[in-house]
């Protein structure tokens, strides 16, 4: 794949990407909008991609890898477990984690079809997002252990169901600030702080 044609996916991805976070709906995100937001004609956005839902499912996946990748950096500068965990509390309660997160949980029955279509198959090709994401859980469970606040490191399976779980009070805070009030941040980081480390203990 050429440089030219790598710069204009990206633009491509970042187009897409700000639409929905300024609050289009992936299901009113139009090829004409993301041409005139790109630049790019829609007759060759069809060159690079076969669907709007195709542009869109490669938007996510390219997103959750720059954010990934973004995490990992802060990550590696936190010092130990407990400032690790805070860098991925912040970003699940910032707008781009929100965002990116929710789709974990959503495209089982509120994505379009063709959205979730598409998305299946970019996972069964690979995806770099998803694997970079892996990594950074793996970053975190391996400082845990070394630092002794988790008593096992598990499997696959046990990190991603232990991660999901103590980020929803996070996501729940930060998407419905109403029903928490008096309720302080340091409080919920806290309390999904202790639903992580619990999965971690030798029963």
């Amino acid at each position: 794949m050429s440089k030219e044609v790598v710069s204009k996916k990206e633009l491509l991805f970042q187009s897409v990407w700000k639409l929905h976070m300024e609050g289009a709906g992936w299901n009113n995100i139009r090829m004409g909008a993301v041409a005139e937001a790109s630049g790019i004609p829609k007759g060759t956005i069809y060159e690079y991609f076969r669907s709007r839902d195709h542009l869109i499912a490669e938007t996510i996946l390219w997103s959750l890898k720059k954010e990934a990748e973004e995490i990992y950096r802060k990550m590696a500068a936190a010092s130990g477990f407990s400032a690790m965990l805070d860098v991925i509390f912040e970003w699940v309660g910032s707008p781009q984690g929100r965002a990116l997160f929710l789709i974990r949980f959503l495209d089982g029955e509120k994505l379009p079809e063709g959205l979730k279509r598409e998305l299946c198959c970019s996972r069964k090709g690979g995806c770099e997002g998803l694997d970079m994401a892996e990594q950074v859980t793996k970053a975190l469970i391996r400082s845990g252990f070394q630092d002794g606040d988790l008593e096992t490191e598990g499997g696959r399976m046990a990190r991603q169901t232990a991660l999901y779980s103590a980020l929803a009070p996070v996501i729940a805070y930060s998407m419905f600030p109403e029903r928490y009030q008096g309720v302080a941040w340091e409080e919920v980081k806290e309390y999904s702080r202790g639903i992580f480390t619990g999965a971690f203990r030798k029963v």
